[in-house]
C-alpha cells in the first residue's frame, strides 16, 4: 500500500506553482508603478503634470478595479477552468499597459489604472484557488505563502527599475513578466479539483499523474477517488452566498479569513508600497532618492523567500502570530518619529534613520505572516461548493479597503498628522495579534476534508508532533487516519485517548491522538 501513492518528486509541482506565481509578480508591478511615477509626474518637464489629489487617484484607483475583478473571477472559475481564468486576465493586464503608455491624458490613464486593477483582482481571487487545488498536504501551506515571495518580486523589480527608467521604459520593462507568464503557465496542467467538477475525470488523473511523478499508475486514480469524495460531500449543497451564512463551518471560516484581511491591510502596507517614496520624502531622508524604497523593496524580497519554510515547519498561525507584533512595533515606532519631527523636536542624524529601519522591519515581519499567509487561509478554509464565492468576496473585501486607506492616507496625514496615520495602524496589528489568538485553528499536517471537520465541529485533534510528522507519511500511503476517522471510530468519544502504533516499522513512531468532542 505505501508504494501505491508515492511520489518520485515534487518538481513539476513546484514548476505549476512557480509559473502560476508569476501572475502575482505582475501584480506586484502593477502595484508599485506609482511609487517610482507619481514623483515623475509632478514635476514640470513631465507629459502629465498632476497634484496631490490626482496622484491619491492614480494610486488608488487600481482597488476600484480590484473590488470588481473577483466578481467577474468567480463565475470565469467556473465556467473556464482555473488555468484559463489566470491567461485571460493576464491578457488583460498587458492591454491595461498599453493604455497607460498611450498618454493621451490624466482620463485615459486613470481608465488603464482601472482595468489594471480589474486584472490584479481575478488574480488574488483565482490564483490562491489553484495553488491549493494541485498541492499535496504537505506543501499546502509552504506553496500558498509563496505568493508574497512573488508580489515581493514585481516591488523590487519597480523600485529598481523606476528609478533610472523613463515613464515608458518601465511600462515596457513592467510588461516582460506577464508575457513569460503566458509562455511558461500554458503549458501547466488545470487543477484536478475542477476537472473533476467537469466530469473530465482523464484529464484529471493525467493532471495527478503529471503533478504528483506517481510512480505507479493506481496512485493518482487514487487520489481522483479522494477529490470525488470531497466533491460528493457538498455536490448538495448550493453555491450561493446564503450558503455562507447557514453553515457553521463557512460562517467560521468567513470570520476568520475577512478578519485577516481587515488587519493584513490595516498594518498600512498598501500605503507603505504605493507611497514609499513620498513617505522617506516626508521623513526628509537622506539617502539617494530612490535607493531607500529599493533597500525596502529587497528586503520584501529576501524575507519572502523564507515565508514557505516557515510556514511548512510551524504552519501558518504561530508566523501570523509574530507577524502581528513586529508590525505593530515597527508601525509605533515609525508614528513616534514623525510625531517628534511635526513638533519640532530636533532629530539627531542617526535618529533621522528610523524611518528606514523601521520600514525594513515592518516590511520583514508582514512578510512574515500578514502579508501571504491570509491568501493560504483562503484556499483551504472553504469547501468546493462555496470556493470560488468566498474567494470573490475576500478579495472585494480587500480592495475595498485597499481603496480606503490609500486614497485617503494623505487626507488623514495632512489632517491630524503622519504620525496619527501609523499609530492607528500599530493599534490595528496589535487587536490582529488577539484576533489571530482566538480564532485560527492550527491546521498543520491536515487534509482539506479534515480541515472542514474541525471548522464544522465535526472532530477536534490535539496532535504532538510525532502525530505531524506520521500523518504525512499516513496520508501517503492511503489517507488512513482519514479513513479511519470517517468510519465513525474516533468520532464522537467524548474525552477518550487513543493511542496507536501506526505500523511496527521504525520510520514510524508510536503517536497519542487526542480526540474529544467539540
Amino acid at each position: 500500500m505505501a508504494q501505491t501513492t508515492r511520489q518520485r518528486s515534487r518538481r513539476n509541482l513546484y514548476l505549476a506553482a512557480f509559473a502560476a506565481n508569476l501572475s502575482f509578480t505582475s501584480c506586484g508591478c502593477c502595484m508599485a508603478w506609482t511609487s517610482p511615477t507619481l514623483p515623475k509626474l509632478k514635476l514640470a518637464e513631465s507629459w502629465l503634470v498632476i497634484d496631490d489629489a490626482q496622484g491619491s487617484w492614480i494610486g488608488s484607483l487600481i482597488a476600484i478595479g480590484g473590488l470588481c475583478g473577483p466578481l467577474l473571477a468567480s463565475r470565469l472559475l467556473d465556467l473556464i477552468g482555473r488555468k484559463w481564468t489566470l491567461i485571460c486576465d493576464v491578457v488583460l493586464l498587458l492591454f491595461s499597459w498599453a493604455i497607460v503608455a498611450l498618454r493621451i491624458n490624466f482620463y485615459i490613464l486613470l481608465f488603464g489604472r482601472f482595468l489594471s486593477g480589474i486584472a490584479v483582482g481575478i488574480i488574488f481571487m483565482a490564483l490562491p484557488v489553484y495553488i491549493a487545488e494541485i498541492s499535496d498536504v504537505e506543501t499546502r501551506g509552504s506553496l500558498g505563502s509563496l505568493n508574497e515571495l512573488f508580489i515581493a518580486a514585481g516591488f523590487f523589480f519597480e523600485y529598481l527599475v523606476g528609478t533610472p527608467a523613463s515613464y515608458l521604459q518601465l511600462i515596457a520593462a513592467s510588461a516582460i513578466i506577464p508575457i513569460l507568464f503566458l509562455i511558461i503557465f500554458y503549458h501547466m496542467p488545470d487543477s484536478p479539483h475542477y476537472l473533476m467538477a467537469k466530469g473530465r475525470k482523464d484529464e484529471a488523473i493525467d493532471a495527478i499523474k503529471w503533478l504528483r511523478m506517481y510512480q505507479y499508475d493506481n496512485a493518482a486514480e487514487k487520489e481522483s477517488q479522494d477529490i470525488q469524495g470531497l466533491l460528493d460531500d457538498t455536490k448538495n449543497q448550493q453555491s450561493n452566498v446564503f450558503e455562507l451564512f447557514r453553515v457553521k463551518g463557512n460562517r467560521r471560516a468567513l470570520l476568520i479569513v475577512f478578519g485577516l484581511i481587515f488587519f493584513q491591510q490595516f498594518t498600512g502596507i498598501n500605503v507603505i508600497q504605493f507611497y514609499t517614496q513620498s513617505i522617506f520624502d516626508k521623513a526628509g531622508d537622506n539617502l539617494p532618492k530612490g535607493i531607500a524604497p529599493i533597500m525596502v523593496g529587497l528586503t520584501q524580497f529576501m524575507s519572502s523567500l523564507v515565508t514557505p519554510f516557515v510556514a511548512r515547519k510551524w504552519g501558518l498561525k504561530i508566523p501570523l502570530l509574530v507577524s502581528a507584533l513586529g508590525t505593530a512595533a515597527s508601525q509605533g515606532v515609525l508614528g513616534i518619529y514623525f510625531y517628534m519631527d511635526s513638533s519640532g523636536t530636533e532629530i539627531a542624524p542617526i535618529v533621522k534613520f528610523i524611518p528606514l529601519i523601521s520600514l525594513v522591519l515592518f516590511t520583514f515581519f508582514f512578510c512574515l505572516g500578514l502579508g501571504p499567509l491570509p491568501w493560504a487561509v483562503v484556499g483551504e478554509m472553504f469547501p468546493a461548493n462555496v470556493k470560488a464565492l468566498s474567494s470573490s468576496l475576500a478579495s472585494s473585501f480587500c480592495f475595498t479597503l485597499t481603496f480606503i486607506i490609500t486614497k485617503f492616507f494623505t487626507n488623514v496625514s495632512d489632517e491630524l498628522g503622519t504620525h496619527t496615520a501609523f499609530w492607528v495602524f500599530s493599534a490595528c496589528c496589535f487587536v490582529g495579534l488577539i484576533f489571530i489568538a482566538l480564532t485560527i485553528p492550527d491546521t498543520r499536517g491536515m487534509t482539506l476534508q479534515d480541515i472542514q471537520d474541525v471548522m464544522n465541529g465535526r472532530v477536534r485533534r490535539s496532535m504532538s508532533v510525532q502525530m505531524v510528522n506520521a500523518n504525512r507519511r499516513v496520508t501517503e500511503t492511503g489517507s488512513m487516519i482519514q479513513m479511519i476517522m470517517r468510519s465513525g471510530i474516533l468520532v464522537e468519544q467524548p474525552e477518550a485517548t487513543i493511542t496507536r502504533n501506526l505500523l511496527a516499522n521504525d520510520e514510524y513512531s508510536t503517536v497519542m491522538i487526542t480526540e474529544h468532542k467539540c
